[in-house]
């Protein structure tokens, strides 16, 4: 069984994960890291996961993400952190229903806050307003993680807190 991170662009996942990981004696991976990597395997061409996204399309994305994340869940003792938008796609339930899966929620003015600080992704950066747009699919998304999560962990306090206080609940879980 997998350890399983979901949650909206900016609520953590990346950073809680690999914490999480060390303390559990887990490997760590995020998704949109493998994203590149298969990319570049593929193409040769090293790109982040917001210009693959743009070079792909969104299908093509949404394909190879839901390939790879099918591949890594077959892996044991993982942490997977997963991109904001995968728990959204067809399918996905299945995958993740025998994993731990723990949405880290976060306040939709400090994702904005967040985001807005590390620049608009691929999907909203043509918008004419990406902050609407991204609270738009802020509120469609949240409904949808907190189906698919078995732990729901707020995330406003220090990373470590937030590992010390899940680790119990996760244990319990496996």
């Amino acid at each position: 069984m997998s350890v399983v991170l979901i949650g909206f662009k900016g609520c953590g996942k990346s950073t809680i994960g690999p914490l999480l990981a060390e303390k559990m004696g887990f490997s760590f991976h995020d998704l949109d890291d493998l994203i590149e990597q298969r990319h570049f395997e593929e193409t040769g061409e090293r790109l982040g996961f917001r210009e693959v996204f743009r070079s792909r399309g969104e299908e093509s994305f949404r394909a190879m993400e839901n390939h790879l994340l099918s591949e890594q869940l077959g892996q044991p003792n993982l942490v997977l952190a997963l991109g904001g938008g995968t728990p959204m796609a067809p399918g996905v339930d299945s995958l993740l229903a025998p994993h731990c899966v723990i949405y880290l929620e976060v306040p939709e003015n400090d994702i904005i806050e967040r985001v807005r600080a590390d620049g608009w992704p691929a999907y909203v950066e043509n918008e004419a307003n990406p902050e609407e747009a991204l609270r738009l699919l802020f509120k469609k998304r949240v409904p949808r993680y907190e189906e698919l999560a078995k732990l729901v962990v707020e995330n406003t306090r220090a990373p470590e807190e937030v590992v010390a206080a899940v680790l119990p609940e996760i244990r319990a879980e496996l």
